[in-house]
Order: structure tokens, then sequence, then C-alpha cells
């Protein structure tokens, strides 16, 4: 009977090998994806590695996973300093915001030489409608493409791009 579950377990890891899914692709312990993960220089944490050791425990363990291990062990491993690299999602809806902000920017720089910023009553109660308009086009921009950025981290970071 023990015989048979090592047959079926082992075949099953050569169907999982030749026509991977999504979840062995993308799962949080799959030894697939935290693969590529660590070769893309991330690594996991202790938390993160224990984890995938736990998830993974009835199949032999690649040898890039038990280096790692050991220096998780021996406390060696470290995740890298500083704020992690912002992936191409929030790279394309930062640009696009940058975009957009200097055509705001335009629009509120010609709005103020022609008829003034005071705008409708309703307007001027609302918290992005206040300040000069660099500030305003700031906060229009960060309330529709970055809600997790402030109007001030985003000109900053717009000013250190230039």
């Amino acid at each position: 009977m023990a015989h048979l579950e090592q047959v079926e377990s082992s075949a099953k890891a050569a169907i999982v090998s030749e026509n991977p899914n999504l979840y062995d692709l993308f799962g949080p312990t799959s030894l697939k994806r935290w693969e590529r993960l660590v070769s893309e220089g991330e690594l996991p944490t202790n938390q993160e590695l224990a984890e995938i050791v736990e998830a993974n425990a009835g199949d032999p363990l690649p040898s890039w996973l038990i280096e790692l291990v050991a220096k998780g062990l021996r406390g060696e491993l470290k995740q890298r300093a500083g704020r992690p690299k912002q992936n191409a999602l929030s790279e394309m809806r930062f640009t696009v915001a940058k975009f957009q902000y200097t055509r705001v920017l335009r629009w509120l720089q010609k709005r103020k030489q022609t008829i003034g910023l005071d705008g409708w009553s309703v307007l001027q109660r609302n918290g992005w409608w206040q300040g000069p308009p660099h500030e305003r086009a700031a906060r229009i921009v960060t309330a529709r493409w970055l809600r997790h950025m402030d109007w001030k981290t985003f000109l900053n970071k717009v000013s250190s791009q230039q």
C-alpha cells in the first residue's frame, strides 16, 4: 500500500512539473515561484521560509532551498536594505500620473490667469481645491492615480526625477 502511494505521489509530481497550474507558479509556498524570486534577488523572511519548507515537506527539497534554510538558521539571511523596488504596474501608474499632472497644472495656471482659482462654492470647500496651482494639480492627480501616495511625496518624486 505504501509503495502505491509513493508511485502516485511521484507520478503527481511529474505531472505538476510538466503542466504547472497557477498555484504551482504563483502560490505563496510554491518552489517554482520562490526559485524565480531568489534568482531575482528577493529573499523570503524566516516565517515565509518555514511555511515553504512545511508545505513542501513531502517532496525532496532542492539544493537552493536547503542553502537558504541553512543561511536562515545561521542568521545570515538578510533582506536588502531600503525601500523595495516598484513593480511595473506601479511605475506605469506613476508615469501616467506625472503626465496628467503636467496637463492639470497647465490648465490650472491658465485658469488662474484668466478667471482665477476661486471656482464654484462646492469646489472651495474641498481640500484638494486649496493652495497654489502646483499643489492643486498634485492633489487632483494623486487622488485619481496614486491613492497610496501623499501629494507632497508625489511632488518630491517628480522633482527628483527631473
